[in-house]
Order: structure tokens, then C-alpha cells, then sequence
């Protein structure tokens, strides 16, 4: 699979010439299933989602701004390419609307968000025999776009 993150890599950097990052980047696969991984893939692909909430522990070491990452489908296949303008901790109960503007449509209200993502979380800590809390910490990373690509006809 490298091979194909290579070739991506080196078509993300043809394609932005004079503003190429070079530098190293990361990989991260987003979304846990199929669908959820298309349906966000598209919005980020289509600048409409320009940020991420994760488990803080997931992505080792801690992501910074400035931080490069190819972002992949569930079949870990290249998407895009984005770079983080910023990278923080904070409680689930502390999001509001400066985190939330950078989600999809239908989840930048806080009240909103809050539904959605509280459902998901649930889910993932229930998954993994824990429970969830509004207290537990997430890592916000917003994000600019550099480069996409369409998906894969399957």
C-alpha cells in the first residue's frame, strides 16, 4: 500500500508546485467503517469538513500545526492531503462553536455536534468496555486541504 502513498505523495506535490510542502508527512486512515469513512472523505475532499475530533491517544506522537497528513479510506487508499493550523485537548463538555464551525453541514451547531458525535463516542467507548463522559478529552485538529483526489471506482 506505501506504493500508493508514495505515488499520491508525489502527485500532491506536482500539482502545488512553488507552494510544495516537502517535509515528511503521516498517514491516517478516517473513519472506522466504509460508509463513514466515503461520506467524510467527501465533505473534506469538497472543503466543506476542515477538521477532526480524536481520542488524544490514538495519534502518537500528538499531532502539531504545521503537521502534514494523507488521509486514507477505510481500504487505505490516498484521499488527500492536508496540513493542521492547529492541534489542542479539550473536554467533550468544552466544545462550542469556534471547534464546531469546522464540521459538516449538519454538525456545526454545538446542540447539533453534540448529538452526532455524542453517539459516536458512546458507541467507541462502549466498544472498547469503557464508558463515556463528558469530561473525557478529545483532540480538535483543524485543518487546510492541499491536495484531493477523487475516490476509487469500485
Amino acid at each position: 500500500m506505501m506504493g500508493n502513498i508514495d505515488e499520491f505523495w508525489s502527485r500532491c506535490r506536482a500539482s502545488l508546485g512553488r507552494d510544495d510542502p516537502g517535509g515528511p508527512f503521516r498517514v491516517r486512515r478516517i473513519g472506522n467503517t466504509p460508509q463513514l469513512s466515503n461520506s467524510l472523505l467527501g465533505l473534506i475532499t469538497a472543503g466543506e469538513k476542515t477538521g477532526l475530533f480524536s481520542n488524544p491517544d490514538e495519534l502518537q506522537p500528538r499531532p502539531a500545526a504545521g503537521d502534514i497528513f494523507i488521509f486514507t479510506d477505510c481500504a487505505g487508499q490516498p484521499r488527500c492531503a492536508v496540513r493542521l493550523t492547529e492541534s489542542r485537548v479539550l473536554r467533550f463538555a468544552d466544545v462550542g462553536p469556534a471547534e464546531t464551525a469546522c464540521e459538516s453541514p449538519a454538525a456545526r451547531d454545538p446542540a447539533a455536534w453534540r448529538d452526532i458525535h455524542g453517539r459516536y463516542w458512546r458507541g467507541i467507548c462502549e466498544a472498547g468496555g469503557g464508558t463515556f463522559s463528558e469530561e473525557m478529552p478529545l483532540l480538535f485538529q483543524r485543518f487546510r486541504l492541499l491536495y484531493a483526489e477523487p475516490a476509487p471506482v469500485s
